[in-house]
This record gives C-alpha cells, sequence and structure tokens, in this order.
C-alpha cells in the first residue's frame, strides 16, 4: 500500500471562525478565531492525540470533521475506497451516506444517552435510521454490540440511570461502532469518569481498534492519556498547531516551548522525577483578537524580536517532526 493509500482523512488550512455581533442590529464586529490554519493527515488504523488547554479548538476541529459544523475555510479530504471526497464541499444529502463511515464518542456518558430510551434502542437507533437490519434482527446485533464492549446482554432493556459512569460509556462506544465505521473521534472519551474507571474504557478502545482495525482521533486535554493509546500528537494552541509528531518522540524530545510546558505540568509520582518547572506567565491568547507573530510568544520564556514580530508557519525540523516555531532548531527544550 502507498504512503498516500494509508491515509484516511487528510485536513488541509482548516479555518473556522465565529462572528461576534454587537449593537441593537446585531452587525458583525470581529471574529473568533476556533480554528485558524489547521494541517494534519491520520494514517489507517493508527490512533492521533489532539492536545491542548481548554478553549484551543481541538473540539471544534472534531465537530468541523463531522461536518457537525460548517468550515470557514479549507478542506477535509475522506479516503475511502480509494475515492477521495471533500467533505467540506458536500451537500447535506450528500453528506449522509458518509456520516456511517465517521463516528463520535461523547465526553460525558451521562448526558449523551437519551434518559427515556433503553439500552436497546440507544445502540439500535442509528443501525435502524440507516436501515442496516431488519428489525427482527436487531436484538442480535444489538446483543453483539453489548458484548463486544463488555456489557451483559441481560441489560438490554435498562435505561442509562441503572448503569454506572463507565457503563454508561461502554453504551457510547457501542453506539459509535454500531455503523462499523473507519474513523471514531473521541472527544474527551475517559475525563469525566473515576480515574479507576479511565484505564479501562481506554484499554477497551484500544482491543476494539485492533479487532475491527479502526482509526481514530482521540481529543483530550490529558497528556497522559494520550500517551498511553496515541501513536502520534498534534499539539493545539489558540486554534493553531503547533507540533506534531510520534508520541514518543514529542514526549521524549519536544521542539516547542508550549509543548515542554505542558509535559512539565504533567503529574509524578515521585518528585525526583520531576524535571525543573515554570509557571507560564500571562494569559492565554485571545483568538478574537490573536497577537502579531507567533501567539504564544508574550508566554514564552525563550522569545525574542523576531517571535513578536514575524507570523510563524510549521515545517518539519526531523523525519515526521513538525513544529511552528522559530528558534525550534536552536532551543534544546526538556521532555519527559
Amino acid at each position: 500500500m502507498s504512503a498516500d493509500n494509508q491515509i484516511l482523512l487528510s485536513v488541509r488550512r482548516l479555518k473556522k471562525y465565529f462572528p461576534i455581533k454587537k449593537g441593537l442590529l446585531r452587525r458583525e464586529k470581529g471574529q473568533v478565531r476556533a480554528v485558524d490554519d489547521v494541517s494534519f493527515d491520520i494514517r489507517r488504523g493508527e490512533t492521533l492525540g489532539l492536545v491542548g488547554e481548554s478553549g484551543c479548538g481541538k473540539s471544534t476541529v472534531g465537530k468541523l470533521i463531522l461536518r457537525a459544523l460548517k468550515p470557514t475555510a479549507g478542506e477535509i479530504i475522506f479516503t475511502l475506497d480509494d475515492r477521495q471526497m471533500r467533505i467540506n464541499e458536500l451537500s447535506d444529502t450528500e453528506l449522509r451516506p458518509l456520516r456511517r463511515h465517521a463516528q463520535l464518542i461523547f465526553q460525558d456518558p451521562y448526558a449523551s444517552l437519551n434518559p427515556r430510551m433503553t439500552v436497546r434502542e440507544i445502540i439500535g437507533e442509528p443501525i435502524l435510521v440507516n436501515r442496516e437490519t431488519q428489525i427482527a434482527d436487531l436484538d442480535a446485533r444489538v446483543v453483539e454490540l453489548m458484548d463486544l464492549v463488555g456489557l451483559d446482554s441481560r441489560y438490554l432493556r435498562r435505561y442509562p440511570h441503572a448503569f454506572s459512569g463507565g457503563q454508561r460509556q461502554r453504551i457510547g462506544v457501542a453506539r459509535a461502532l454500531a455503523l462499523n465505521p473507519d474513523l471514531i473521534i473521541a472527544d474527551e472519551p475517559v475525563s469525566a469518569l473515576d480515574v479507576s474507571i479511565q484505564a479501562q474504557i481506554l484499554n477497551l478502545l484500544s482491543d476494539i481498534q485492533q479487532e475491527l482495525e479502526l482509526t481514530y482521533l482521540l481529543i483530550s486535554h490529558d497528556l497522559s492519556v494520550v500517551e498511553y493509546v496515541s501513536n502520534r500528537v498534534a499539539v493545539m494552541y489558540v486554534g493553531k498547531l503547533v507540533e506534531l509528531a510520534d508520541t514518543e518522540e514529542i514526549f521524549r524530545h519536544p521542539r516547542h516551548p508550549y509543548t515542554e510546558a505542558l509535559l512539565m505540568a504533567v503529574p509524578r509520582i515521585s518528585e525526583r522525577d520531576r524535571p525543573e518547572t515554570y509557571t507560564l506567565s500571562g494569559n492565554v491568547a485571545d483568538p478574537a483578537n490573536p497577537p502579531s507573530g507567533c501567539y504564544f510568544h508574550h508566554r514564552c520564556r525563550y522569545a525574542t524580536d523576531i517571535c513578536s514580530t514575524k507570523p510563524v508557519v510549521m515545517k518539519q525540523v526531523a523525519n515526521g517532526h513538525q513544529v511552528a516555531c522559530h528558534r525550534s532548531r536552536d532551543l534544546s527544550l526538556k521532555g519527559l
């Protein structure tokens, strides 16, 4: 298989600007740059971790890929059966057959399940809507999915309130798998769960990925979660990608100061294992009024004059390692 055929999803210069409207006539006075010129590829069978602080735009990227939001600009190319489809250009009618190939696992297992529907109805709904099986065969398919995610089939007709948070998230995973998708976007899939349950859900996702040959985009603010399950990691800051590399490379040899700061904040069992730490100065840049030059320069302890004046672009500094930093080649940053 060629390198191009290994790419399932390609995102190119993706942008999403939300208008700021003020006054009695609600005239547009500005824009919030939630996603600003983001590009990356996801290969078949891999897990790409997308990390960053809350509000950096990572969840918006997931919604744009699923076309829950319409992009302001850019391309989203989904490759299916050797056909490339530009999701951003499709009408709602043209998009509907493709939705079964990309599914979402929600962050909150309590809010994402309809309390008035049974497990059978929740998992079976996408199957019925897409006419994937006959009603007579629905129970068998739902039981098969429940077995796959580790739920007892005796719970088929129970309601969500009867389950724990971890069990509810398993129901959400089963629903995402109902249509045999190629891509699953997992938006903070374990952040609402107890720490003791998080590993179980992550192991479940890994096992299912191997069994069904799935591709994941894992969105998270937790670097330990991303390190555990991801093949590659992309780091976002104020709507922009600032670093992209293999997981081991980015954790051992970060090339962007923001990535270094995130790694320094990872909790350690022993203080002896903790590297020198520092507190980022200043506040996160305003996406409605971003600073000139590098968006991170006013918080960066390595910043020079060029960082505040010249826009920075992603460039490759090593094999498969991309970074958006003017000083990436002369800095020696600390990893884990």
